[in-house]
């Protein structure tokens, strides 16, 4: 006798067994993103609560990497490797320590004198906005209107300007507080890149491509830092003589804090640029014509070097997209302050290189492209 056949599945068995297969899908999927945002968030925290051994530590790479040529090149003539490294962070540091005297040099003449500059430009806001009251309307509303100007958002601007004007500078101090600690870092880095590359070819491989990745961000860092610092120095030179010329009163305090601040992508050479505009405008001894000069002067140097040698120099060095730039100057910049402009194209100047080297994130470095 044969077998009968099996019972026949009841209708919509299998319909009802793959369905919730089906729904959980767009769980995972939704699962999967909440869990990148999250980490993001907490990447943010981190990089934020650890600024304070971050900071110099990105500091001290950075001067590793442009040192670790010239340490090498002296280790090769027979130098001892802890003696190059001092003798390399000495020689890099000289300059710095020579614009750090300065600066301080003539910072102390000028706080002296903003508070002249500071009331004379509240009489010229003041009269300023007198003359534009008295072309809108008559009676209590511009009397109204007048009295809001004056007495509430003029006076909140000259504050929150001060306190900008504070932050930054107690930034620069803290910069200067971690100056010891990103020297002690970029030693240690020095002293073990002289047997990295081999410790990191008996772990990996000698072609795993996070190794020609470092080689990578070494070679595009220093020819970015070299490239930007040159153009900066040219700018700040510039506007220092060009001042001087136009008998601005200190010109050459005002040229030194466009060097760092050129490093700053856009908004550095705007900002600047409006302190010495301010003097010019307040200066009863400035003509109208002469301070017009001036702000066309300045605006016409930073227009050239930024808008002509910067891309021609600095953007072949980087080959990062000006967006990408712009974006990363933003992120970097909320999470670290200043000290982030700063560092924010050469991190993602080495985030491009390490997409570049690994073939899984190559197509990232190919949207990040200048």
């Amino acid at each position: 006798m044969s077998a009968s056949p099996p019972p026949s599945e009841p209708e919509g068995r299998e319909h009802r067994e793959t369905r919730p297969l089906g729904a959980i899908r767009p769980a995972l999927r939704v699962s999967g993103v909440a869990n990148r945002l999250i980490a993001l968030v907490l990447g943010g925290f981190v990089l934020v609560y650890l600024q304070p051994i971050l900071v110099p530590l990105v500091l001290a790479l950075l001067l590793a990497f442009i040192l670790l040529p010239v340490v090498r090149g002296m280790t090769r003539r027979g130098w001892p490797t802890g003696v190059a490294i001092v003798v390399a962070e000495g020689a890099a540091m000289l300059p710095l320590l020579g614009l750090i005297l300065f600066f301080i040099s003539t910072a102390g003449p000028l706080s002296q004198e903003l508070p002249k500059y500071q009331n004379r430009l509240v009489f010229e806001t003041n009269a300023l906005i007198d003359w534009g009251m008295e072309r809108v309307g008559d009676g209590p509303a511009r009397e109204a209107l007048r009295q809001e100007l004056t007495q509430d958002l003029l006076p909140r601007v000259l504050n929150e300007s001060a306190r900008m004007a504070q932050r930054t500078l107690g930034t620069a101090t803290a910069a200067l507080g971690s100056f010891a600690l990103t020297l002690l870092l970029a030693g240690f880095i020095l002293a073990e890149a002289a047997r990295f590359r081999e410790k990191f070819t008996e772990a990996y491989g000698a072609k795993h491509p996070l190794l020609g990745a470092l080689v990578g961000i070494g070679r595009d860092v220093r020819a970015y830092l070299v490239a930007k610092t040159f153009i900066s120095a040219l700018t700040g030179t510039c506007v220092w003589l060009f001042l001087w010329v136009c008998g601005v009163d200190f010109a050459a305090f005002w040229g030194l804090l466009a060097f760092p601040l050129n490093f700053i992508p856009t908004v550095g050479a705007i900002v600047a640029s409006l302190p010495p505009i301010l003097v010019v405008l307040v200066d009863p001894a400035m003509s109208g014509w002469m301070a017009a000069f001036v702000i066309v002067g300045l605006v016409a140097i930073n227009g050239v070097i930024g808008a002509w040698l910067d891309p021609r120099y600095v953007g072949h060095a980087v080959k990062v997209s000006p967006l990408v730039v712009f974006l990363s100057m933003l992120v970097w910049g909320a999470l670290w302050g200043p000290v982030g402009m700063i560092l924010a194209v050469p991190i993602m100047v080495s985030i491009k290189v390490i997409c570049a080297r690994i073939p899984a994130l190559e197509p990232i470095a190919t949207l990040m492209k200048g």
